[in-house]
């Protein structure tokens, strides 16, 4: 009834042994604890860890270019401001010499050989603010200047003068009042030295 002397099928045995292959390795990775993988790819992992070395070295490589760049444009730039400003410097001491060759008072139009003093004399000193000479933007006039400052000097040390001469009078005064009178000295006599009240 059972024919069992069949030969198996070709096909069937081939999957049947490649199951068995998968099994084998399925168990061989699971039981090695050394090999063993959880769900994840070694090799995609070893392989983005050196993508990564790759790209932070070109990236290095790149910033140390570009530092080198700057450092030679840092110095092209220092050369051109060193060359720049001895032209300013070469430019300026040329106009220097004109002015001091070509621009003095004694070649101008105005200067008269005979007067060389006219020009400082024509325009008038600033005297005060109701000058009509100036107007409001001559600026002649500044905060803290005093035109009348040798007069308030001088009234200020006759005012002085007066009030010193007044309190040596009123001194003396006193003194022959108590001279006639017989009194001790006040305090406006204690000033003055015993010798000369004994002399007095």
């Amino acid at each position: 009834m059972y024919k069992l002397g069949l030969p198996a099928d070709p096909k069937e045995v081939a999957a049947i042994e490649a199951r068995r292959n998968r099994e084998k390795e399925r168990q061989s990775r699971f039981f090695n604890v050394r090999n063993r993988v959880m769900g994840v790819d070694v090799e995609a992992l070893n392989n983005q860890v050196e993508e990564k070395k790759l790209q932070e070295a070109t990236e290095q490589s790149k910033d140390a270019a570009y530092a080198t760049k700057q450092v030679q444009y840092d110095l092209v730039a220092q050369m051109l401001e060193k060359e720049e400003a001895e032209r300013a410097r070469r430019l300026a001491k040329k106009i220097q010499d004109f002015r001091e060759q070509k621009q003095q008072l004694k070649n101008r139009c105005e200067f008269d050989p005979w007067d060389p003093d006219r020009l400082q004399r024509e325009f008038p000193v600033y005297l005060n603010d109701s000058d009509p000479f100036y107007g409001p933007a001559s600026m002649q006039c500044f905060f803290g200047e005093d035109l009348d400052r040798t007069t308030y000097l001088r009234m200020q040390q006759e005012q002085f003068r007066y009030s010193l001469e007044r309190q040596l009078q009123e001194q003396q005064q006193a003194r022959v009042d108590e001279k006639c009178t017989g009194k001790q000295p006040g305090p406006l006599d204690s000033r003055v030295p015993r010798s000369s009240r004994q002399l007095s």
